[in-house]
């Protein structure tokens, strides 16, 4: 007896308990009369998971070895019956074809197809049904649904966002996430995100990309907003004009979640507008423009954003006062000695200047004791003011230079410019950083060597002490009256520590 009838007998001894008791050489009879179909040795195919793409064709096989024994095979999608050989009522899905061998076919592929796939065949008793389980995969690129579903989620200040990007596709794709175009890489491979939301900032656009290798990737956005009150800014807070020209102030409304009422006022009381002063919206963009100004238009404005959360406002001076004045940076220009410097600035104003004020005093933004770092504290030196006349162009660009004679060799200075017109005093300027050339001098506040240092322009800030200046007239030429040689030579002694 082979070893393959061996295994029979054993099977049908565990199996089939409802035989009567037989005889030895009766069963063996019946062994060798049905051969090896009966047992599990049926299938001359092996289970398989079939990878392919839709729209291709896949068989299934379902293999048996040849035997007298008229047999039936049904085929299963899952637990659904596909077909049946011994029903040719039962009807196979559309695309399927069940063959002669028993091999079911399924073409043109599509997502659908992925799943279990089950031939069963059924014996004649005493044996009972076997099985053999294939499987498809059908590769498909990936296809996202977006929690919410049309995108777009709007909470208020202090409740949960929660928003998520379900991904489907074949082989399971992984999800990466951006947040208004930055990597969220503490969040790769979650198909959901879920937190408070504390502040406005963490409002903006999620974007999340389903990758499965197959085709090309998917993406989805979901924008969240976060209600909360206005923040608004200015464009420019000073706005230089003059009477009969074309003035505009413009505020932005950098946030406002929900959308807010907003009003221009003038001394608390709401802009009236007119054909002369109208208001115009562009985006996030609000303008009060004044076709025409007048002089009763000049003063101080607001631009007020209010919602159901709050209100944020911004202060505009609309206003025939020059510009801040900017000093010009130029090597060739700026001629350096050791007692002297040469300085240029331009400044805007629709009105003639009447006069400048050239703010100046030696530098002490170092501590002699760490030439290295710098201190936190206002310089104690105070200020030299030197009133430099105006001059008659109507602008609005007004140039001048204006040289300073009596200085210290070998020393840093600082200068400030205000300018004036028949409106008022501009602000000061940006502060400028020069140095005089080495040379003879009875007086040096600090001992490193300027011979190479670079004229800097600092960004605008408040200048200390500009109240305690001691004041010098000039003449704007180049060179200077002895009354104000002395007087800054004067101004550079008192000046010291």
């Amino acid at each position: 007896m082979s070893v393959g009838i061996l295994y029979c007998i054993e099977n049908i001894e565990s199996n089939e308990r409802r035989l009567n008791k037989m005889e030895t050489s009766c069963l063996v009879i019946v062994l060798l009369t049905l051969g090896s179909v009966y047992c599990d040795s049926v299938f001359k195919s092996i289970p398989v998971t079939v990878k392919s793409y839709e729209h291709d064709s896949v068989l299934l096989p379902c293999y048996i070895h040849d035997t007298d024994v008229d047999i039936r095979v049904r085929w299963y999608k899952g637990e659904t019956l596909l077909g049946d050989s011994r029903d040719p009522h039962h009807l196979l899905p559309p695309r399927t074809r069940l063959h002669a061998n028993y091999s079911l076919e399924i073409d043109d592929l599509t997502a659908d197809d992925t799943a279990q796939y089950t031939c069963e065949v059924i014996r004649p008793k005493p044996w009972g049904p076997i099985k053999q389980i294939h499987a498809i995969e059908v590769q498909s690129s990936p296809v996202i649904r977006t929690i919410p579903e049309d995108g777009f989620l709007e909470v208020k200040k202090g409740e949960f966002v929660d928003i998520g990007c379900e991904a489907s596709g074949t082989p399971q794709p992984f999800v990466t996430w951006r947040k208004n175009g930055e990597p969220m890489a503490l969040l790769e491979h979650r198909h959901r995100i879920k937190f408070k939301a504390e502040h406005r900032l963490l409002a903006g656009v999620f974007r999340c990309t389903a990758e499965n290798g197959v085709g090309d990737p998917a993406t989805a956005d979901i924008r969240v907003i976060i209600h909360d009150a206005p923040v608004v800014s200015a464009v420019r807070s000073f706005v230089h004009t003059a009477v009969g020209l074309r003035a505009a102030l413009a505020a932005r409304v950098e946030f406002a979640a929900p959308m807010p009422r907003t009003t221009w006022y003038r001394d608390g009381r709401a802009v009236h507008t007119d054909d002369r002063i109208h208001r115009v919206v562009q985006d996030n963009v609000h303008q009060l423009i004044f076709r025409r100004v007048q002089a009763r238009d000049l003063g101080n404005y607001t631009f007020r954003a209010e919602n159901a959360l709050g209100m944020a406002d911004v202060s505009f001076k609309l206003t025939g006062v020059p510009n801040v004045a900017s000093f010009k940076v130029d090597p060739a220009l700026n001629r350096a000695t050791s007692t002297g410097f040469t300085l240029i600035w331009e400044v805007d104003s629709y009105s003639n200047i009447i006069e400048y004020n050239l703010w100046l005093r030696p530098y002490y933004g170092r501590l002699a004791t760490e030439p290295d770092s710098f201190t936190t504290q206002p310089p104690a030196n105070l200020w030299h003011k030197i009133i430099v006349p105006g001059d008659s162009s109507d602008g609005p660009i007004h140039s001048a230079t204006y040289t300073v004679r009596g200085l210290t060799p070998s020393t840093v200075y600082e200068a400030i410019v205000t300018s004036r017109n028949s409106f008022g005093w501009s602000k000061p300027s940006s502060i400028l950083h020069f140095a005089t050339e080495p040379g003879a001098g009875n007086y040096s506040p600090v001992t490193h060597d300027y011979n190479d240092y670079p004229i800097v322009l600092e960004d605008p800030k408040e200048a200390h002490n500009l109240t305690q200046a001691m004041v010098t007239y000039g003449s704007g030429s180049a060179v200077q009256p002895a009354a104000i040689l002395i007087s800054v030579v004067n101004f550079i002694v008192i000046g010291t520590f």
